[in-house]
């Protein structure tokens, strides 16, 4: 029998970016994920428009928190505009938003990781993003609750 009293420590340097992401997961259509340097009603306008730019068509149906910029005036009047429609889940309430075990895997993807500088901080996100919201697995919970007629693919 042996015994070891030093601890192991491992040094991760952090990595301090100047901006906050915000992702889009799309059930149907082109998911997107952009980045904003603060969350302001105006940037939140900017991101519909580039989530309605990658998605032309069609009926936008947005699950989102009860965040201020979310439901301000301007933000709502552009959505409309954009024919997004807002659909506000109650406070503290994370599991009805689909997105949130994707941003859960993300953040369980990023753990491990080293990274050189924030710009590879942000190419690391954007494509794990990317890929994981290709699965429609983080939804299903969601779908079966919210939308129970609709069958969902593997």
């Amino acid at each position: 029998m042996w015994s070891y009293d030093r601890t192991v420590q491992i040094e991760k340097p952090l990595v301090a970016v100047p901006w906050r992401s915000i992702g889009f997961y799309a059930l149907t259509g082109r998911n997107v994920i952009t980045y904003k340097e603060r969350l302001v009603k105006e940037t939140i306008v900017e991101a519909l428009e580039e989530i309605r730019e990658q998605n032309p068509r069609g009926r936008i149906l947005l699950v989102a928190d009860n965040y201020g910029s979310h439901h301000a005036k301007l933000t709502q009047r552009r959505a409309d505009e954009l024919g997004i429609e807002f659909v506000f889940i109650p406070p503290y309430s994370p599991t009805l938003n689909a997105i949130e075990p994707l941003w859960k895997d993300l953040k369980r993807e990023i753990l491990p990781e080293i990274f050189e500088d924030k710009d590879h901080f942000r190419e690391f996100v954007t494509e794990a993003f990317l890929r994981l919201s290709h699965r429609l697995s983080f939804a299903n919970d969601w779908i079966e609750t919210f939308l129970p007629d609709i069958q969902v693919l593997q």
